[in-house]
């Protein structure tokens, strides 16, 4: 097929287009001619409006629509509202553009039959049609309700004579026209298929104003007038010259022909083309799909039966139409119309053509009912089948794709020469073109699914070559897609499913080599760029017609993914080889550059292409893939020259470096798990980093006591911040620091790190106590100018001279600083046992660590040894009658394990100091009691032995071990044990232990130095001068007188009052005045000056929790002098002490109500009622009932408690204190709290120590005492 025969075949079918448009009849003499003419210029013009408008609505989707029906786009909602705009400013004369009277009164009366039909309650007619057009949102309705109400409003105007009326209908609606279009170039997302539409109506409506012509014939009937008329229009198109033929100018211009060379070619085919011959091609048609000829289709052109009947179907109707139509425009064609022909061709079912059904008229029932029966008939027996027509080319479907090329070239090359500013339809196609490609795929019976598919292959082609842009392809899809919609592929003939089939495939190809190209550099690849390929190639997958193509998907698409995968290798391979050709001793900073690189990469192509292309191209996943194990193949080769630089001296590689490429490493590692779970790696990371680990817990273990010293050195101990302490507990950071995250669970850092704390802490407890203690215990100043001798004999002075006075000690800012630190240290040890998550580290090791192999491998045991009190201890000197004792502890080679604190002036003295030692196996200890001297060496008051043995106190239950004294007394341990482990939660526990026990210390030594001035000012002997002060007899008669007679001179003495003698024994009896309250507190008034002095300063540098602690202890205390006021202490042995006297009681007891007062300060103390009256406040209160009673009460009372207290106890004995129960705040939290409940009411002990003063009962005494203890 040349283009001469596409010329020749589209010039046919101009021509035949031009023959079938109807024309203006000439007038008839006469006044009956007069009044035809009349009747049918107004016949032609209601015809040619009415056709205009069904031609704007139909004729432009011809070319891309199925025959059958469309489901047209809708235009956007917004449109109502521009458009009431819009109308409203030219109603009012605001719009220049349409000022005209006729525009702005047609449109004012469209706009209010709009506001009325709009109304909710409106009755108009108009309103069910003005709501389905809301509802369907069709272009072509909304013209049509104008034309209805323009039609309405002009014909009312009186100033539009005759046929007047019906040209300003034209003009009316053509303005409609080019309104609707601007409003819609104003909104956003307006389909593209309605603008194109509108152009087209437009331009059809100024085209049919400028060349009218005459109506076809309409009715059942065919009128004489109407014959002479078709015979008119013939003679005329026989002497038609081009310039009338406007669609036959399109071919001539398409195909570069002058005008004399279309009026020779014209002459030529009007030999052989006419109405009749195009009605004879139609015939052929029908008895070829009768006869099951190849042309237009049969049977075996569909896959199935529904398919083959849909269209057999379909195209009858269509053929049917068409020869409808011709016959009632040429009512001539009839005759040769055979009447038995009406029972073959089955009822048409819509109009078809543009130019061929003129929209007014209505359909016959069928063919044969608009000839009658008196005619002569032809029979068509002459009509044969098989391919001779005059209008179809031999083979239309390649005739019609090169006429579309040729349309295509034409308008891509008027484009070129179009101005900027001027907008170009997305179809690229002209209205010209699109009607002559409309007339002849009408003609040359060409299906809509080919139309479509070869228009979206031309444009494919086209866009290969760059001679469309891309975005005519995606419209190329949509037309296919909307042709798929409205008829499935099911249904389509299997050379279109073929065709349409093969050109997706085509654009795959085109479409993964386009996407295959920008994969070249993928670091540089950006969305934009490639979303117009992905969309393309989306499209097409969806279809499902590649795989009818059998194009292999899954290799192309692995193709794409092999290229994106070289493409990060050659990445990958040129950084490091940037990276490692600049010389740098330190061989990880590469590997740190190399690993920011890899990361930065997969995370800005994971930003940029957060779903995978075509679900299946995952550019993340796959340059992971490939970078990844590139990556751990270059650090294995460096593990040797990284392990020698960090080991050197000064170090290459720091190790702050290796810990970051650890860390950088893991991400890596993490995010290809994350993306290539299909590809897992298995690399024993935490190995290759181990070694560095040791190192640097060698390092870290070196620098502890370093870290402790420097923090310590810095600091002024000046209160910071609201909670009172300093800046030196940064030393706990310092081996965590960037750390706790860099080596996985389960490591060897993990395991050695809280071993290094707790060594941190214990150093840090034992500095910060020595300080304490220095401030605490000043040494004295002895000028070293003096010789020798002086300072021994002012050392002696200051002894003898001090050794019975008690010296006030007042507390400094800097030692509640010091306090503060500890409690601030265990807060900071809570905070990073959970920021280490120290729990799931030891839940992880005990589930993964294997059992040990050697089973004569030495285990570790750490017991805890309380020095709790001694009794009765002899002193070295028999001129000494107290002690100042202290304990130590020894091994077997005399290595001082621990030591407690001085206890002043006490032979039964109590430390309650709780050490830990650690041991391999059993161990001899040596508790040797000391009493210190100030001036040469202390003397030894007594040893005991202890025997550590991990089998004696294997039961891990705390032990009281009494041990005999080898000089006389004893001395009372409390020993337990636990086994020793590697354990994070051991440490720590040690950790919390140490700083529990350090703040227990230095609490004890302020209430060491607070409790000798409560025994100065709470005592016997303050409360025995307190009594002998009010000794003096006063004479109560001799008072009561002086009052009586001081009243009496007051008001006058009456002289009849007699005198009432009293009795011979009271008279002169004396009454020892009462002590008031004022002058019983007074007693404590230097206690409480001194209190008032040292309580604000804990009040003001003490933390909350710390002051709260300290106060409890300090009450306490006091608790305990007022106790041994009252009673002695509990002891097998008798006690010389005596009872108080009643008076001496009441003294006391309002001493310890004041002290309660005092303490609680109106709720302004840290210290609550509750906690003030708590048991050992309430035992008090009881000593003043157990003094009266009498002693076998005593006795039975101390019986009943002491069965009660024995059927509370348990009757398993919980195992001691352990470290794993201290191992953070909250475990100490809850061991408090069950030691508190299970805290027993008020025991025998108090009725025991108020007998103890009863002699007589010394033995039953003695043995409930012993029951007591046990």
């Amino acid at each position: 097929m040349t283009d001469e025969d596409v010329y020749q075949y589209s010039l046919r079918v101009s021509y035949l287009t031009f023959l079938l448009t109807p024309k203006i009849p000439e007038s008839v003499g006469g006044v009956d001619g007069g009044r035809n003419a009349e009747r049918d210029r107004e016949s032609f013009h209601t015809s040619r409006l009415t056709g205009a408008i069904s031609s704007s609505l139909n004729s432009v989707t011809d070319l891309f629509r199925d025959p059958s029906g469309h489901r047209g786009a809708k235009f956007p909602e917004k449109l109502f509202k521009v458009l009431d705009l819009k109308m409203q400013n030219i109603a009012m004369g605001k719009d220049p553009q349409y000022n005209d009277q006729y525009t702005r009164r047609v449109i004012a009366v469209f706009w209010g039959s709009l506001k009325a039909a709009e109304k909710p309650s409106s009755r108009e007619p108009s309103s069910s049609s003005w709501r389905q057009i809301k509802e369907n949102r069709k272009i072509e309705e909304l013209i049509l309700f104008f034309v209805t109400t323009a039609t309405q409003a002009l014909r009312k105007d009186l100033t539009l004579s005759g046929d007047g009326w019906k040209h300003e209908l034209d003009t009316q609606t053509s303005h409609f026209v080019l309104i609707l279009r601007d409003c819609l170039r104003g909104i956003s997302h307006v389909p593209p298929e309605i603008m194109s539409r509108l152009e087209l109506y437009a331009t059809r409506l100024a085209e049919g104003m400028q060349n009218p012509s005459t109506p076809a014939a309409g009715g059942r009937g065919v009128s004489t007038s109407n014959m002479s008329a078709g015979a008119s229009d013939a003679a005329r198109a026989t002497s038609g010259t081009v310039d009338d033929m406007p669609l036959v100018n399109v071919v001539g211009k398409l195909f570069e022909k002058t005008k004399k060379e279309l009026q020779s070619d014209l002459s030529v085919i009007r030999q052989f083309c006419s109405e009749k011959s195009a009605l004879n091609d139609l015939k052929t048609c029908l008895k070829n799909i009768n006869a099951d000829m190849p042309f237009p289709g049969r049977r075996e052109d569909f896959d199935t039966e529904d398919a083959f009947h849909r269209w057999r179907t379909q195209e009858l109707a269509h053929l049917s139409q068409l020869m409808l139509a011709m016959i009632r425009l040429k009512p001539d064609l009839a005759k040769t119309m055979p009447s038995e022909s009406a029972t073959r061709y089955p009822q048409p079912q819509r109009p078809l053509s543009v130019s061929l059904m003129p929209a007014g008229s209505e359909p016959s029932p069928n063919i044969g009912s608009i000839i009658s029966d008196g005619d002569g008939i032809t029979s068509d027996d002459e009509i044969e089948v098989g391919q001779k027509f005059t209008y179809i080319p031999p083979n239309p479907k390649k005739a019609y794709k090169r006429l579309v090329e040729l349309c295509l070239e034409r308008d891509l090359e008027a484009m070129v020469h179009l101005p900027e500013d001027q907008e170009v339809s997305l179809t690229i196609l002209s209205h010209q073109h699109l009607d002559l490609l409309n007339e002849c795929a009408l003609r040359w019976r060409i299906s809509h699914s080919y139309r479509v598919t070869c228009f979206l292959d031309v444009i494919r082609y086209k866009y290969e070559r760059d001679e469309v842009p891309i975005e005519c392809i995606p419209e190329g899809l949509q037309m296919v897609e909307k042709a798929m919609h409205d008829v499935p592929a099911e249904s389509w003939s299997r050379f279109d499913m073929d065709y349409v089939s093969t050109v997706y495939g085509g654009l795959f190809n085109v479409f993964l080599g386009a996407l295959y190209e920008a994969l070249e550099d993928i670091t540089k690849l950006k969305p934009e760029k490639i979303a117009p390929y992905v969309q393309v190639l989306e499209a097409v997958q969806e279809s499902g017609l590649v795989e009818r193509y059998k194009a292999d998907i899954d290799a192309r698409l692995n193709d794409l993914a092999d290229r994106v995968r070289v493409q990060a290798v050659h990445q990958y391979t040129d950084k490091n080889y940037e990276l490692m050709s600049n010389p740098d001793p330190n061989r990880a900073l590469p590997l740190l550059h190399l690993t920011d690189h890899l990361e930065k990469q997969a995370k800005l192509l994971d930003k940029r292409f957060p779903k995978p292309i075509l679900r299946r191209l995952d550019l993340v996943s796959l340059a992971l893939e490939s970078q990844i194990p590139l990556f751990l193949t270059d650090l294995g080769d460096l593990r040797v020259p990284l392990l020698e630089g960090s080991t050197r001296k000064p170090p290459e590689v720091p190790l702050v470096d290796i810990f970051a490429l650890y860390r950088r490493t893991k991400t890596l590692l993490s995010m290809h798990a994350a993306f290539c779970p299909d590809s897992p790696i298995d690399y024993d990371l935490g190995g290759y980093f181990e070694p560095y680990v040791l190192q640097y817990l060698v390092n870290t273990d070196l620098q502890t006591a370093q870290w402790v010293h420097a923090a310590i050195s810095v600091d002024k101990f000046e209160a910071e911040g609201e909670e009172g302490h300093i800046s030196s507990l940064s030393f706990l950071h310092s081996p965590i620091k960037g750390k706790q995250n860099v080596l996985p669970q389960g490591t060897t850092l993990t395991v050695f790190m809280p071993q290094t704390v707790s060594k941190l802490v214990e150093e840090y407890c034992r500095m910060i106590e020595d300080l304490f203690m220095d401030e605490m215990f000043p040494r004295q100043s002895i000028d070293e100018k003096q010789p020798k001798q002086y300072a021994f004999i002012e050392k002696a002075r200051l002894t003898i001279a001090g050794e019975k006075k008690v010296d006030p000690f007042n507390f400094t800012a800097s030692s509640c600083v010091k306090l503060n630190n500890i409690e601030a240290a265990r807060n900071l040890l809570d905070k990073l046992y959970a920021r280490i998550d120290v729990d799931t580290i030891s839940r992880i090791l005990a589930d993964h660590t294997p059992p040990s192999s050697n089973e004569g491998e030495q285990q570790r045991f750490l017991f805890t040894v309380k020095i709790s009190q001694a009794e009765s201890l002899a002193p070295a000197d028999s001129s000494s009658s107290k002690l100042d004792s202290f304990v130590t502890l020894s091994d077997e080679k005399g290595i001082r394990l621990a030591k407690t604190r001085t206890i002043y002036e006490s032979l039964n003295p109590r430390w309650d100091e709780a050490f830990d030692i650690s041991v391999e196996h059993s161990l001899w200890v040596m508790a040797s009691v000391r009493d210190r001297a100030v001036i040469g060496k202390h003397d030894t008051v007594g040893r005991g032995y202890l025997f550590l043995d991990p089998k004696r106190f294997g039961d891990y239950l705390s032990h009281d071990v009494w041990l005999d004294l080898d000089t006389g007394g004893r001395i009372l341990l409390r020993v337990s044990m636990e086994g020793e482990k590697d354990d994070p939660q051991f440490f720590f526990g040690r950790a919390f232990r140490s700083l529990k026990r350090a703040e227990s210390d230095m609490i004890r030594v302020i209430i060491d130095k607070v409790a000798p001035l409560l025994r100065e000012y709470i005592n016997r002997s303050i409360l025995i001068a307190l009594l002998k002060s009010t000794a003096t007899s006063y004479d109560y008669n001799k008072a009561f007188a002086g009052v009586t007679g001081l009243y009496r001179s007051a008001i006058g003495a009456d002289k009849a009052d007699s005198l009432i003698p009293l009795p011979h024994q009271e008279k002169g009896r004396a009454r020892p005045q009462a002590l008031t309250d004022e002058e019983i507190e007074g007693a404590l008034t230097p206690l409480f000056d001194y209190l008032d002095a040292n309580l604000q300063t804990f009040n003001n540098h003490l933390s909350e929790a710390t002051k709260a602690t300290v106060m409890a202890k300090i009450w306490k205390e006091m608790l305990a002098t007022i106790e041994d006021l009252l009673v002695p202490p509990l002891a097998n042995a008798p006690s010389d002490m005596k009872p108080l006297t009643e008076k001496e009681v009441d003294i006391v007891f309002k001493w310890l109500r004041f002290l309660n007062n005092y303490m609680y300060a109106d709720g302004a103390s840290p210290l609550t009622q509750e906690q003030l009256q708590n048991q050992k406040y309430r035992d008090l209160l009881s000593i003043r009932l157990y003094y009266d009673w009498h002693t076998d009460e005593l006795m039975e009372e101390a019986v009943r408690l002491m069965q009660q207290t024995i059927r509370a106890a348990p009757t398993v004995k919980k195992r001691a204190k352990t470290v794993y129960s201290q191992r953070n705040l909250g475990t100490i939290r809850d061991r408090k709290r069950e030691k508190k409940q299970e805290a027993l009411g008020s025991s025998g002990d108090m009725i025991l120590r108020v007998l103890r003063m009863r002699w007589v009962l010394h033995y039953y005494v003695q043995q409930q005492s012993v029951l007591s203890q046990e």
